[in-house]
């Protein structure tokens, strides 16, 4: 019998565009965790578990938990961003073949952890046109002095749902649901092209 061999497929399939100065590129090879905080009600004494994960957090990849609305993150592989209360995602270009038991044997039981990895599809966009491209479709005011590169949030674009940070000031990361991956590709490929 043959030995069968699966291999993961990107929502956006290499897509890799310039149109003007502006690239527009799909992100693959990320690792996506959704770290969240254990419920520990019953605990006697109460247990402070944030501390207890944040301080994991610092030791294993000298990464701070940010507050909801902003990221922290050591260089281009790691980065954590804090979404609510109690919870992050995390992005990584370590790709494990199982991120979730890769970090679990460095979190245990500090934390829940669920992969995302293809559960997002994630779009780049970068150069001069690419805070234009995206006020055109994004309800939040981008302008660089409100919307930095430690800040991160969750919005809609062309009523579909995004995360978006900014990791340099003419770049631009956007997580989208890999479901809708295609019609929010046409919408930020769209308005890039009617600001060029």
């Amino acid at each position: 019998m043959a030995e069968i061999t699966l291999k993961a497929v990107s929502a956006l399939s290499g897509f890799d565009t310039r149109i003007g100065d502006t690239r527009l590129v799909a992100i693959e090879n990320l690792d996506i965790l959704s770290i969240a905080l254990p419920r520990s009600m019953q605990a006697e004494p109460p247990v402070d578990t944030r501390s207890a994960l944040n301080n994991r957090m610092q030791e294993a990849f000298g990464i701070a938990l940010p507050d909801p609305g902003k990221l922290n993150s050591t260089d281009e592989t790691t980065t954590l961003m804090g979404l609510q209360s109690d919870q992050w995602f995390m992005t990584t270009n370590k790709q494990a073949i199982d991120p979730v038991k890769s970090f679990k044997s460095v979190l245990a039981d500090t934390a829940y952890l669920t992969d995302q990895s293809d559960s997002w599809a994630i779009l780049e966009i970068s150069g001069p046109n690419a805070q234009a491209a995206l006020e055109r479709i994004c309800l939040l005011d981008l302008a660089s002095d409100v919307f930095d590169d430690k800040k991160v949030a969750r919005t809609a674009m062309e009523h579909l749902s995004v995360i978006i940070h900014r990791p340099e000031l003419t770049r631009f990361r956007l997580y989208s649901p890999r479901s809708s991956a295609q019609s929010f590709l046409h919408a930020v490929q769209l308005s890039l092209q009617n600001v060029s």
